[in-house]
């Protein structure tokens, strides 16, 4: 059980590296909030564009620029933006995406209606043309939800994205910070803070997520679904039997698929197999070994 002070003060870090063109309508969607009692942490790691100038024409005593002594990287970045920050609330918000105004307020009411829970995630949309929606991170769009997190990421029904995500900051005397030597950090933060603490889904869309092709990159994918299984493995003592081979399943299908894009198809039928050794009474890794194999000759 956390206690919780009535109005407390979030601090916001903001990563950011040669976002200029994005940055200031960032934060600004942070300076519309509802709810006013925060600092915002702009942790710029070396840009070498106008951010910094740009960042100074906001005139705001609670924006405080820093800039890095060399390239951390987003992970790096984030935790020196960690290091500094000083609140009982920690929140997090990329360069490019935007909050909704009322983020802050309804996910300091969910943590203070649910003392049990030690950090809140929210739904949202990706876009490209600014607030038209491509795709929700959850089908429904109303609700809430507290709970243990587990379980759900691992069967695929948890948003793991970090701009949604405000945390109480001494649950990372527990979890530590980000893993710099993981790429998919926030996933693996976010994954150690629902294992050891309830957590509450407010499923209103709250964040905004920019699509653009600098945050596209695929190309470390293979490294991606190797953490994936290190993952499940870590937690599987900690699950149903079923939940564990479920989520190799859809591990293998997804590495599968991939490998046919990159035209791995030996890889590609490898995983479909290894897919099939967990669901042998399912059809579908047999239609995707044939699908590697059509597509071979």
């Amino acid at each position: 059980m956390f206690n919780i002070d009535p109005s407390p003060k979030v601090s916001i870090i903001i990563p950011t590296h040669n976002r200029a063109q994005y940055i200031v309508e960032s934060i600004e969607s942070v300076r519309k909030k509802t709810y006013q009692n925060w600092e915002l942490m702009v942790m710029d790691d070396q840009s070498t564009d106008n951010t910094q100038e740009l960042v100074a024409q906001i005139n705001d005593e609670r924006i405080y620029y820093h800039k890095t002594t060399n390239r951390l990287g987003i992970t790096g970045t984030r935790n020196a933006g960690l290091e500094k920050a000083g609140s009982e609330l920690i929140a997090f918000i990329d360069s490019d995406d935007l909050w909704a105004t009322t983020k802050l307020e309804k996910q300091i009411a969910a943590l203070q209606q649910y003392p049990e829970a030690g950090f809140s995630l929210t739904g949202g949309f990706n876009f490209k043309n600014l607030l038209e929606p491509v795709d929700h991170f959850y089908k429904q769009t109303e609700g809430i939800k507290c709970d243990n997190l587990l379980i759900p990421f691992f069967r695929s029904e948890l948003s793991t994205t970090t701009s949604s995500l405000l945390l109480r900051k001494q649950c990372l005397t527990v979890t530590g910070f980000f893993d710099e030597t993981k790429l998919f950090a926030e996933v693996d933060l976010i994954l150690s803070l629902a294992n050891h603490f309830k957590g509450v889904i407010l499923y209103e869309p709250l964040l905004y997520r920019r699509l653009h092709e600098s945050n596209a990159s695929d190309a470390k994918w293979e490294k991606g679904y190797e953490e994936g299984i290190v993952l499940i493995e870590s937690y599987k003592n900690k699950m149903p039997v079923k939940i564990v081979r479920d989520a190799f399943f859809r591990l293998y299908m997804n590495f599968g698929e991939d490998c046919l894009l990159h035209k791995e198809r030996k890889k590609a039928v490898s995983n479909f197999i290894n897919g099939w050794k967990k669901k042998p009474a399912s059809i579908i890794p047999l239609k995707k070994i044939g699908k590697a194999i059509v597509g071979y000759f």
